[in-house]
């Protein structure tokens, strides 16, 4: 039987959140208190590459607030399987809760496991790279790393842990991912709005969400250079601070409840391109809001551009991938792109070759023109 918020309702309205969201340098000491509110036990899933650099905090946390603790590395893999696998490695241990620590699909697998057992959930986010940690939805994928499957949760997190002192040593790379992630919401959500789209919760956009989206924008437009500078240096400056909660915290409410769009449909279709499976989710839609101003018939604004050539943000196909790529391959990525749902939140209908003709004259406009055949 399908729940009220699966099934579309035009009048129907909704705004989803995180129970509680706490952000400070070396707030990871608190971990302990946080979870003492929700549950008695837990189970720790961390990427296993930030294990080391988190788990005796985290422990030594949660025996101060008489928290028992269980730690399951995660080595990456991340699809249909693994809520299942994380659960037989628990065995017959029934936790309260799960707290997810590393980068999105550590959070995801957590997730994972959290949906599988039904169990409470804390994300504790190690890098900016993502809005994973505030939604109910996590992605899973096969075995070639293409997106396979996108399942929501019944809830948000319990709680959203983000200590910026881990954050600002996490590499600058990922910061920049981040960046293009969340540098989308606020389109998105304007194209949500302006048409007939839905958000995560199957209803329409509130205006609260929208609001929340375009704060992030204009948040990472006068604090994301700088931010983007601390980045990996291990300083956490008023600007960083600024802009992982932007990227956390505001593009995590701004896209659930406020829809999602072009950038965020391409990234399915995308990774059909030589070597473009390897490069990280917010990268690919950086690339993707390039494509919607181009279809919105709409310039870049000047500060957006100037923050994307700042970070390293792609301007264009060739930013992506150093191969040539053909018209039949831009086919295949409008294909595959164009029957995801969120390509329905744009305020006209689009097509195939609407996508198409937009990254054909992308490419035709940038310096390093001849990435693409016609």
């Amino acid at each position: 039987m399908n729940s009220p918020l699966t099934i579309f309702d035009a009048e129907l309205k909704v705004f989803g959140a995180p129970g509680r969201y706490v952000q400070g340098r070396g707030i990871l000491h608190r971990i302990g208190d946080f979870a003492h509110q929700v549950g008695r036990s837990a189970v720790l899933v961390a990427d296993v590459h930030i294990l080391p650099l988190v788990e005796q905090t985290i422990r030594s946390s949660c025996e101060r607030s008489g928290i028992s603790l269980i730690v399951l590395p995660f080595q990456g893999r991340l699809g249909p399987q693994t809520g299942g696998e994380l659960a037989a490695m628990l065995g017959a241990e029934t936790p309260s809760i799960v707290m997810a620590a590393g980068g999105g699909r550590a959070i995801d697998a957590g997730k994972a496991l959290a949906d599988t057992r039904s169990l409470r959930l804390i994300t504790i986010p190690t890098v900016a790279s993502n809005d994973a940690p505030t939604s109910k939805n996590y992605v899973l994928y096969d075995e070639h790393e293409m997106l396979l499957e996108v399942r929501h949760l019944a809830r948000n997190p319990d709680f959203v842990v983000v200590d910026t002192a881990v954050l600002a040593n996490a590499p600058k790379s990922m910061f920049a991912a981040g960046l293009g992630d969340a540098l989308s919401k606020k389109a998105e959500a304007l194209a949500c709005a302006a048409g007939r789209g839905v958000t995560m919760f199957r209803s329409r956009p509130t205006l609260l969400a929208g609001t929340i989206a375009a704060a992030c924008y204009d948040t990472l437009i006068a604090h994301g250079r700088a931010a983007y500078d601390a980045a990996g240096t291990g300083e956490v400056t008023g600007s960083f601070e600024a802009a992982v909660e932007a990227m956390i915290l505001m593009a995590g409410l701004g896209f659930e409840s406020g829809g999602l769009s072009v950038p965020h449909a391409l990234t399915r279709g995308l990774p059909l391109l030589p070597g473009v499976v390897a490069k990280p989710h917010g990268l690919q839609v950086a690339y993707g809001l390039v494509v919607h101003h181009r279809l919105l018939g709409e310039a870049m604004p000047a500060a957006l551009l100037d923050l994307y050539r700042h970070a390293g943000l792609p301007l264009c196909l060739s930013d992506l991938t150093s191969t040539r790529i053909e018209r039949s391959q831009l086919i295949d990525v409008a294909q595959a792109s164009i029957a995801v749902p969120h390509m329905l939140n744009f305020p006209r209908t689009l097509t195939v070759d609407d996508l198409v003709d937009a990254m054909l004259a992308i490419e035709a406009e940038t310096i390093r023109r001849p990435a693409v055949a016609n």
